[in-house]
């Protein structure tokens, strides 16, 4: 997953055929994920109908800070114990993520399915946002667009955006910030959960400077 695809992805769920709250929902989940490079499932319910509290989130796992950034707990994550993601503004290029939250809760609200024990993505029935049907809106989304039989995207593509990109750019930011960043070492989250607020911060402040240079065109 990379920025221009997914600028592609909310222009095509900007259509006014796709309902807005399902619309919102899935674009909310995409940069949420891509931004602070979690896994989907952390994110998602297991099942439409219903889900575990300990490993979907939950509006009440959300806190909107003064500073305009938000904190997620991730109950149980891959390590077994709970995780946390820093989710930061990154303004100007229509894909920030705290943009996408805040609307995200205004909506819910207004449909009714806002609630601090209710999952934080859900569509417009009511129903859950899961990793099935996104993965099958992915493919709706992208049809025609990139050849699925090689190239295909799917809810995993979204943990390795940030680190692909921050790649490119070693001048940019260390292996330590990327492992760290995206929880990939145990011993290296280790020393990420003792970073403050300011140090993650700047490790943002890195990514949205890889993510903003234009990436480079396709070789012929």
């Amino acid at each position: 997953m990379s920025l221009p695809l997914l600028k592609v992805i909310g222009h095509k769920l900007a259509n006014p055929v796709i309902n807005q709250i399902d619309a919102q929902s899935i674009w909310a989940a995409c940069l949420v994920a891509f931004f602070t490079s979690a896994r989907m499932g952390e994110l998602l319910a297991a099942s439409e109908a219903s889900f575990d509290p300990s490993s979907t989130l939950k509006w009440g796992d959300v806190k909107f800070r003064p500073d305009g950034s938000a904190l997620l707990l991730i109950n149980i994550a891959k390590s077994g114990q709970a995780e946390f993601l820093d989710v930061f503004p990154f303004p100007g290029q229509g894909c920030c993520p705290m943009a996408a939250l805040s609307r995200q809760k205004s909506l819910q609200a207004k449909a009714g399915l806002l609630s601090l024990e209710s999952p934080v993505f859900r569509m417009r029935d009511g129903t859950n946002l899961t990793l099935n049907t996104l993965n099958r809106q992915l493919k709706v989304l992208l049809v025609g667009l990139i050849d699925q039989s090689r190239d295909a995207i799917s809810c995993h593509s979204f943990r390795a955006g940030v680190a692909s990109t921050l790649n490119r750019f070693p001048h940019l930011a260390s292996s330590e910030d990327i492992k760290g960043w995206g929880r990939w070492d145990s011993e290296c989250y280790t020393r990420y959960a003792r970073l403050n607020i300011e140090k993650k911060r700047a490790i943002f402040q890195k990514i949205a400077q890889a993510l903003s240079v234009p990436s480079p065109p396709p070789s012929s």
